[in-house]
C-alpha cells in the first residue's frame, strides 16, 4: 500500500513539473515557474536553463511562503472586492507574477525587459495553460 501511495505522489509531482515546463515554453522572458500549496510549500518548480537565480534556496522558501500568506489573507476580502486575478510585484531586477487556481499558487518570475503591452497577454496565457493542465490531473 505504501508503495502505491508513493508512486501516485511521484506521478502527481511529475505532472506539476510538466505544467511548469509548459509555462516556461510560453515565453523566453519567463525565468522561473513554481507551484506551491496554500502554505507556501513547493510542489514543483522549474528554472529556465542558463538562468542564475537571484535568491538562495532558503530565501526562496520564505518568498513563496509570503505569497501564499498574501492569498490566504486576501480571501477575507474577496466578497467585498472580488476574486484576486493575479498579484504583480515589479522590482528593479525582475518582475514577479503570482496567481492561484484552487488551492495552488503559481509563482512566476519574468525578465525586466518585457514590454508592458506583452504583460497581460502573457499572464492570461500562463493562467490558461495552468488551468487546462490542472484539469487533467
Amino acid at each position: 500500500m505504501y508503495y502505491i501511495m508513493s508512486e501516485n505522489s511521484f506521478k502527481i509531482n511529475s505532472n506539476y513539473k510538466l505544467i511548469c515546463k509548459k509555462i516556461l515554453e510560453i515565453s523566453p522572458k519567463i525565468r522561473y515557474v513554481g507551484i506551491t500549496n496554500k502554505f507556501g510549500r513547493t510542489i514543483a518548480g522549474q528554472l529556465r536553463i542558463g538562468i542564475v537565480p537571484f535568491l538562495k534556496s532558503e530565501d526562496m522558501k520564505n518568498e513563496l511562503f509570503v505569497h501564499s500568506m498574501i492569498y490566504n489573507i486576501r480571501k477575507n476580502y474577496e466578497n467585498a472586492v472580488g476574486d484576486v486575478q493575479f498579484i504583480m510585484i515589479a522590482s528593479s531586477k525582475v518582475d514577479i507574477v503570482s496567481f492561484h487556481i484552487k488551492d495552488l499558487i503559481y509563482y512566476i518570475t519574468l525578465e525586466k525587459n518585457i514590454e508592458k503591452n506583452e504583460l497581460y497577454p502573457l499572464i492570461e496565457k500562463t493562467q490558461s495553460v495552468a488551468k487546462s493542465n490542472q484539469l487533467l490531473l
